[in-house]
């Protein structure tokens, strides 16, 4: 009798646990295939694979438009030849200075020219133009609505080689630009204040050699950067500190040295900042570096390699919202 029950009990137990598990098997099905909230096709492909935001532009250098006059003060010096030395000194208002240097027949050797202008106070301007090699200009502003502009070389015949230019400006509403052609030149612009602007352009060629130097570095809010390099070699970088900052940043190599690379730098720390990186290469390496800390921050990357070059991009962000996005585009043995 006993033995009897043990069996109907297993019996029982055994179709009991049968039916649950029957029961939990069919629950397992009945949820395959069911949704709950996302497709239409996965929220049309996650927004359309989302980051772009960083639009930025910048595109700057004013001034001109009478160029200065209400104080009528008035700095005005041209030298032609090596080693000469030019130095603007201005304290007040409405003041200009226009300094000239050639030494494009430098022999070599020789020693370059240096140009410097000091400025304090308002509505103040410079202006240096240099043609030659290994010439040195320095602006130094103070106040606001200055406005500084260096311009080396010459889209001709006339190369300018181992330049270097240096712009500091401490004030608001502040413009620097800064252009230099052919190898080895150095640009260096350095601002504190709000509102203000660099821009450097820089070509180097055409026989290719180490290329050229770009430093920007902003202090405080709305101010915009801007770095153009041409030919082989080139580095740009960029530090701005404070909100809503914009920095454009762009490299076309022309070179047929696969080792060679141009490199761009980005660091911004603050919120609502933005950066625009475009790097084109014809054999040579595009290397690109965005670092940004804040909230609300964007970074957009462009980089296209031909020829067998090669594209290498590193962005970091640390906060909330920031936004990131890099394209790269190679194209293999010209294919």
């Amino acid at each position: 009798m006993k033995k009897l029950l043990l069996v109907v009990l297993s019996l029982t137990t055994m179709a009991t646990f049968g039916q649950l598990n029957k029961q939990t098997s069919v629950g397992k099905d009945g949820a395959i295939g069911k949704k709950y909230g996302t497709p239409i096709h996965a929220k049309m492909r996650t927004n359309a694979e989302r980051p772009v935001c960083a639009d930025c532009e910048v595109d700057q250098i004013e001034r001109p438009d009478g160029f200065i006059t209400e104080g009528k003060n008035k700095v005005d010096i041209q030298q032609v030849g090596d080693s000469n030395e030019a130095k603007g000194t201005q304290v007040g208002n409405s003041n200009m200075s226009l300094i000239r240097q050639d030494n494009s027949n430098f022999i070599p050797g020789g020693v370059g020219n240096l140009a410097s202008t000091d400025q304090t106070g308002y509505g103040n301007g410079a202006d240096i133009k240099q043609f030659g090699n290994d010439n040195k200009a320095r602006i130094w502003q103070s106040g606001n609505d200055n406005y500084a502009k260096q311009d080396v070389g010459d889209d001709g015949a006339k190369q300018a080689e181992g330049n270097l230019t240096y712009a500091a400006q401490s004030g608001n509403g502040n413009s620097s630009y800064q252009k230099q052609r052919y190898d080895n030149n150095e640009a260096s612009a350095y601002q504190v204040g709000n509102n203000n602007t660099i821009r450097q352009d820089q070509s180097s060629g055409p026989n290719g050699s180490s290329g050229s130097v770009a430093f920007a570095n902003q202090v405080g809010d709305e101010n915009a950067a801007q770095q153009n390099q041409v030919g082989s070699h080139n580095y740009a970088s960029v530090y701005q500190t404070g909100n809503g900052n914009v920095s454009v940043e762009t490299q076309t190599t022309t070179t047929d040295d696969p080792s060679i690379c141009n490199i761009s730098t980005v660091n911004q720390v603050g919120n609502d900042n933005k950066s625009c990186v475009t790097q084109n290469s014809m054999m040579g390496n595009n290397c690109s570096l965005v670092n940004q800390l804040g909230d609300g921050n964007s970074s957009v990357v462009s980089q296209t390699a031909y020829q067998g070059a090669n594209n290498a991009s590193c962005v970091l962000q640390q906060g909330n919202m920031n936004k990131a996005q890099v394209t790269q585009t190679g194209n293999v043995g010209g294919q």
